[in-house]
Parts: C-alpha cells; sequence; structure tokens
C-alpha cells in the first residue's frame, strides 16, 4: 500500500516549509499583541508581574502558531491514506504539534533558563562549548518525541503510536542537534551582534528547517507503521482516550503557570513602618559637607534619629580577594567570607546576619565558612561562659531567593541548618544561654536581597556579595570558586542600631525554621519546617545598649523596600549634589523592564525609561561631572546592560555632553554595587542600578555611605587599578538605533 503522498519530496518539503512559516507569522503576530496588551494593562510599578504575564501571553501565541503549523502540514503526511478526511487529518495535526507546545512551556523554559544561566557563569564550565547545543537537541528531540507520540495516539492504534513518537525523536533531535551545534559554533555574542531582525530571521529559518526534516521523519515512520498487516488505525475510544489525557495534562502545565502567578505576587505578612531606632545620649550636629548634608536631610526625615556622627571605618571585604592595588590586606583562602566568619567568632552577646541566597554546597561553599565562625563563637562560650554571662544569639535571615526554573522558594534555609550543623552548633543551649534561630522572607517578589552582619549591635558590615560558591577564589579553593568581584564595607559605631533596626524589619517579615529536637544534618529536611513570623526581640539587649562614639566619620544607613523608599531619593540626591566627578562600579546598568524588547526592536525603548538614577546621571553631566562606569558585560545582565548603555549615549551625545560619560567593561565577573562621588563620599551595599532595585515594589535593599578619608582614598586607587585593567565598553552596531525617538 502506498501512504506517502503522490508528489514528490521536494513539495512535499515546500508544503511543510509554508505550514512553518505561516505557524511562525501567526504566533509572532499573537506574541506582539499580547506582549503591547499586557505593557498596557499591568502597572508599571509591577515589573516581574509584567514581564511573567508577557511570557505567558507569548508562550500562549506561540502554542497557537505550532498548532497552525501543525494543521497546515497534515497534507503533507499520509493521514488521509489511514482513512482519516482532510478535517480529520488537520485538526489531528493541529492538536498534536499545539498541545505539545502548551506542554512543553515549563520545561523548555527551564531548559532555556539553564541556558542563559549557563551563559553567565552560573554552572560553570561543566559541559563547555557543547553546553548549549546539548540543550537544544535535547528542547528539540523532546518536542519531537512527544508531537510524534500524540500524533500517532490519535491516527494508529496504540501499540503502533510509538513508530512517529521514534520519528519525531530522531528527525527533530537530528535537526536540533546540527542547529545547536552551528549555534555554539557562531557564539551567542555573534547571533546577537546583527540585532533583533537578523536574530528573528535566524531562528526562523532554525524552526522552518527543523518541522520539515522532523515532519518528513514523522511521515516515513507513519508509513512504516500503516503497512502493518493488522488494523492499523485509532479507534474512536483511543481518540478520545488521548484527547482527555492531553486536557489533563495541559490543566497541569497552566496550574504550574497559575502558581507562577501567585509567586511573583506573594507578599510579605507584615505590613508595619520601619522601626524607629533608639539614639538616646547621642547628639550629631547637622553635617555642614553638602554631600553629607544631602544624605543627612534624607535619612533624619520624619523624626527618625541622626546615627551618622561618631563612627569609625575599620575596612572592606574582597570578594574574591583584595588584589596590591586595595591596599596591604592579604588574600585568605575564601576571601571576604573569611572576614565575615571573624566578625562572627569575635561577637559578645549576638549575630544578625542577612543575606539573599546561601547556596547548598555542603563543606565547600561560603555558608561552610560562616558556619565555621559560628561553630568558633560556640566554643567559646562552652570553654568559656562567664565571658558571655548573658548568653549569645544567632539569626539567620535568608531573603527567599527565588528558583525560577522550579518554581520553588524557601529551600535554602534548609541549606543554612545543615551547614551549621555539620559544623557541630546546637540550634539551643539552654544552659549557656545559646541559640541560633534561621528564618526565610516570606515575599517571593519582592524578595529580600539585602546583605548585612550585625555583632553586638555595634558592629555593622553591608555587602553586595551572597553566601554564594561564586564568589568563592579559585586559587585557593581548587577551581571551585567563581573569582566574583565584589564590596562589603565594615564600620563600627552608632549606625550598626540602624543596621539592627534594618534587620528586624527583615526578621518580622519572615517565618522561622523550627526543628525537631535532635535534628542532624541529615534529616533537617524532615525534621524542620518553616512557622511562625519572627520576632525582632533582643534577648541580650543589644536594641537598648547605650550607644557609644567609635570613631569621628559619618556612615549613613541607606535601607528600601516597599512602602520605604528611603535608600532610592537618597542616592539620587547624592548624584544630584556631584560637582567634581561620580565612579560606578556595577553589575547591572539597566533601563525600565520594557527596554529588555529592544531586542526585538530597537526605538521601543527610549530615554524616557530611563531609571531615576540615570537622569541624575545626565543632570550631573549638564553641570559639568565626568562620569566613568566599570560595568559587568556578560548574559542576561549584559544585554540589559549594553541597551542602557546605548540609550544613555544618544541622549548625552543628543545634548552635546557625549565626553562627559565613559564605560567599560570588567574583565570577568562583577557583583559589586558602589558608587564614589567627588572623591570623598563612598557607597557600598545591595542596591543595583537595575528596575528590579528601583520600583515601588522592587526587592529590599540595604547600602551604607561613608564620607571616611580612609575608605574613598583605599576605593580610589582600587578603582583605578581595575579602570586600566578594563577595556571599553564597545556596542554592536544594531544598537545604533536604541533610544532614538521617532
Amino acid at each position: 500500500m502506498r501512504l506517502l503522498p503522490h508528489h514528490d519530496l521536494r513539495a512535499q518539503g515546500e508544503r511543510l516549509a509554508l505550514a512553518a512559516l505561516a505557524g511562525l507569522l501567526l504566533g509572532a503576530l499573537l506574541a506582539r499583541g499580547a506582549v503591547s496588551a499586557v505593557l498596557a494593562l499591568v502597572p508599571p510599578g509591577q515589573p516581574l508581574l509584567r514581564a511573567l504575564a508577557g511570557a505567558l501571553g507569548a508562550l500562549l501565541s506561540v502554542t497557537l502558531g505550532f498548532a497552525l503549523a501543525g494543521a497546515l502540514s497534515a497534507r503533507a503526511l499520509p493521514l488521509t491514506r489511514l482513512g482519516l478526511t482532510r478535517g480529520q487529518a488537520r485538526w489531528r495535526a493541529g492538536v498534536a504539534a499545539g498541545a505539545t507546545a502548551g506542554l512543553l512551556i515549563v520545561p523548555l523554559g527551564a531548559v532555556m533558563g539553564l541556558a542563559g544561566i549557563y551563559q553567565g557563569g552560573l554552572l560553570g564550565n561543566a559541559l563547555g562549548g557543547a553546553q548549549l547545543a546539548l540543550l537544544i537537541t535535547l528542547a528539540c528531540a523532546l518536542y519531537g518525541l512527544i508531537s510524534g507520540g500524540v500524533l500517532g495516539l490519535l491516527t494508529l492504534r496504540a501499540g503502533l503510536a510509538w513508530q512517529p513518537a521514534l520519528g519525531g525523536l530522531l528527525g527533530f533531535g537530528g535537526a536540533g542537534l546540527t542547529g545547536g551545534v552551528l549555534i555554539g559554533w557562531l557564539g551567542v555574542p555573534n547571533l546577537l551582534a546583527g540585532g533583533g531582525w537578523a536574530l528573528l530571521a535566524l531562528l526562523a529559518a532554525f524552526l522552518v528547517t527543523l518541522q520539515v526534516v522532523g515532519d518528513l521523519s514523522v511521515a516515513g515512520r507513519i508509513h512504516v507503521a500503516a503497512t502493518h498487516p493488522e488494523r492499523d488505525v485509532a479507534d474512536d475510544r483511543q481518540v478520545k482516550l488521548t484527547l482527555a489525557a492531553l486536557g489533563l495534562a495541559l490543566l497541569g502545565v497552566w496550574g504550574v503557570a497559575e502558581r507562577a502567578v501567585h509567586f511573583v505576587q506573594s507578599r510579605p505578612a507584615a505590613a508595619t513602618p520601619l522601626a524607629v531606632p533608639d539614639a538616646s545620649g547621642l547628639n550629631c550636629p547637622p553635617p555642614t559637607d553638602p554631600l553629607e548634608l544631602t544624605l543627612w536631610q534624607v535619612t533624619t526625615r520624619e523624626g527618625r534619629p541622626d546615627l551618622s556622627c561618631g563612627n569609625a571605618f575599620l575596612g572592606f571585604l574582597h570578594t574574591p580577594n583584595p588584589g596590591p592595588a586595595f591596599g596591604n590586606e592579604q588574600p585568605t583562602p575564601h576571601g571576604g567570607f573569611d572576614g565575615l566568619s571573624r566578625q562572627i567568632a569575635r561577637a559578645r552577646r549576638e549575630v544578625l546576619y542577612a543575606v539573599m541566597e546561601w547556596t547548598d554546597d555542603p563543606g565547600r561553599g561560603p555558608g561552610a565558612v560562616l558556619a565555621g565562625g559560628v561553630a568558633r563563637l560556640y566554643r567559646q562560650v562552652q570553654a568559656k561562659p562567664a565571658a558571655y554571662p548573658d548568653g549569645v544569639t544567632v539569626r539567620l535571615a535568608l531573603g527567599n531567593f527565588p528558583l525560577v526554573a522550579n518554581l520553588d522558594w524557601g529551600s535554602q534555609v534548609y541549606a543554612a541548618a545543615r551547614d551549621l550543623l555539620a559544623a557541630g552548633v546546637p540550634l539551643t543551649d539552654e544552659a549557656r544561654g545559646w541559640r541560633v534561630e534561621i528564618a526565610n522572607y516570606a515575599g517571593t517578589f519582592p524578595h529580600s536581597h539585602a546583605k548585612l552582619l550585625v555583632t553586638d549591635g555595634t558592629d555593622l558590615t553591608v555587602m553586595g556579595f551572597n553566601a554564594g560558591t561564586l564568589h568563592l577564589p579559585s586559587a585557593t579553593t581548587g577551581g571551585h570558586g567563581g573569582d566574583l568581584r565584589d564590596l562589603g564595607l565594615w564600620v563600627r559605631g552608632p549606625v550598626a542600631r540602624d543596621g539592627l533596626t534594618v534587620f528586624d524589619d527583615l526578621w518580622s517579615r519572615s517565618t522561622v525554621l523550627a526543628c525537631a529536637p535532635g535534628v542532624t544534618a541529615r534529616t533537617v529536611r524532615r525534621a524542620c519546617r518553616l512557622g511562625a513570623a519572627g520576632v525582632p526581640d533582643h534577648p541580650q539587649g543589644t536594641d537598648r545598649l547605650p550607644l557609644q562614639r567609635a570613631g569621628d566619620v559619618r556612615v549613613f544607613s541607606l535601607y528600601r523596600r516597599a512602602g520605604f523608599p528611603a535608600a532610592d531619593e537618597a542616592l539620587v540626591n547624592l548624584l544630584d549634589a556631584a560637582r567634581e566627578n561620580i565612579d560606578l562600579m556595577h553589575v547591572s546598568f539597566s533601563m525600565n523592564v520594557r527596554c529588555n524588547l529592544a531586542l526585538l526592536n530597537p526605538r521601543l525603548c527610549t530615554f524616557d525609561d530611563a531609571l531615576p538614577w540615570m537622569r541624575a546621571l545626565v543632570r550631573a553631566a549638564e553641570r559639568g561631572v565626568l562620569v566613568r562606569a566599570i560595568l559587568y558585560e556578560h548574559g542576561l545582565l549584559g544585554l540589559e546592560n549594553r541597551i542602557a548603555l546605548a540609550v544613555l549615549r544618544r541622549e548625552l551625545a543628543a545634548r552635546g555632553l557625549a565626553d562627559r560619560f565613559e564605560a567599560r567593561w570588567y574583565p570577568g565577573g562583577l557583583h559589586a554595587k558602589t558608587m564614589l562621588v567627588d572623591g570623598r563620599m563612598l557607597t557600598v551595599g545591595s542596591q543595583n542600578l537595575h528596575y528590579s532595585s528601583w520600583t515601588p515594589r522592587g526587592l529590599n535593599e540595604y547600602t551604607l555611605a561613608t564620607s571616611a578619608p580612609a575608605a574613598a582614598a583605599e576605593y580610589a586607587r582600587g578603582f583605578a587599578f581595575l579602570w586600566g585593567q578594563s577595556r571599553p565598553a564597545e556596542l554592536p552596531g544594531w544598537l545604533a538605533d536604541v533610544g532614538r525617538r521617532e
């Protein structure tokens, strides 16, 4: 029996190519409309919800486009020779293609997310250049396997459905492997260099080729199956069962999507305003320096006390380690984490550590280093309990960093508990007044991005780095670290009281991990559960101790969260007060989230999408201020940074100010969020120059600003060294139109 169409292979391929192009065009048009509708209907103050809703709308559009391509491809498949009418062949082929695309939205999104993470350096070089090719091959082969199998169940008896499934696996997988190898060979940066339209053209060519090769392979296997001597056509009962199973599976997938929407809308339960710390006995005169004054006016608003005076600068913490240009500090095996561990071990009453991320890397990660500091502190309490008459409280507040790939959050508290228990740290020792508590922030968006360590209410360290392996030095960890550059600032004095208040705010918005007696590192997941909200008390009375001056420098505490945007205003005011120069070293340098669409159309992004800090930079340039920026080049953040650079440069050029701004790419991994203004006011902390940190519903962030001469001088030396190591931030030609006004 001849089941293949009467026309030749070339005509069959042409029909499949036209079907794929039609589906691609429909999907693109629907996706553009969906994204435009989301931008119009979802408020700008909810950027992550905008991104998620837009992505879901676009993916639904892609699903419909695949369904159309499948329906139109039916005439090039031997389905009518199985006794199906042309209409039956079309809807069954359309259902197979569209349903498969719908089913694979979440897993393929995860695969592409992993590819993006890899390109950003977060997975290391485990598979080398083959990583991206293998991911693309996996995605294509999985699509072919499922779509071929579903088409087989809708057309052939169940025992033969494996034939088109095998054809799909081999055809789509083989084409995907070829395309993946070519993409890996050309390189993602080269593919992006041609701009959005060039990228779309390459993507269209790849998808059309994929569809033609894959469907020809499926057609061949259907032909083989149809020659079977037994009855080979699916009966009505099988078709109905297949459709019912597809419906249930799709409900499950879109149930996950609904969970994703909830994921980004979850908010901390506590809505109380930020507490006002006690500052009895401290009398700070108003500053006279213009830079100090602009910060003082924000931080003392609404009756908040002035805790900026009487502080001392104790030093920087560097990841992966300081270089010679940063002073005389010697490298250590774990870089800045050794400094945090030392500060923890020297505590006498209380340790309060807040961080967004605590990676699960038993025995080798930064968590083990920090847990080692807690273990040393506990052994000291054991050995000399009289030196700790009030006991010691240790609290770790994690930021509920979202693992978007599997819509999981909250799991890193178990990693922290596991590291502490593995280091020999008990969670309670009532005889010695010892207790350890671990909590997880209650909100998913915003989650908490703040990073600080407060010990005894007197010492405060604010940093930009997480408890993550990437920040470890590779040279002293057997290549385990990622050498990701970042900075922390360690001070002592009254300002630490405000750091304590910030920690309390995070703690009250978190849920505490409750563990059963006898819990061990191996039983943490079974024996521990997140329970009640954190209570911001201080058994050792660190919030009531008399404030003592530790030095004569000013340090300003800059916190921001939903409902308390003080840090945003303070940083913009600081830029507005600049008169000579601004030196930035930042991982992020982005516009509004809408500007990510500039990849598709550069003119979708203009200076109207600039965030407040960028507008302040332009105002500074108009006053004659020289601005230098060391920025991160790679991954998605690098793409966002390129778009923002293009817009800023165009705006400055239009105002005749192009010579007052220069940017360079850092030669490696960069995670810093630092700024030096007029050579004398330094800011260090967690707040990125990114839309996620500058919207009303954005992330929790914490920064310190200090005019300590020693801090400014040391940072300036380090910046000058890194500036010399960095290369000019050149941009691809396709960004020439970004920022252009119609």
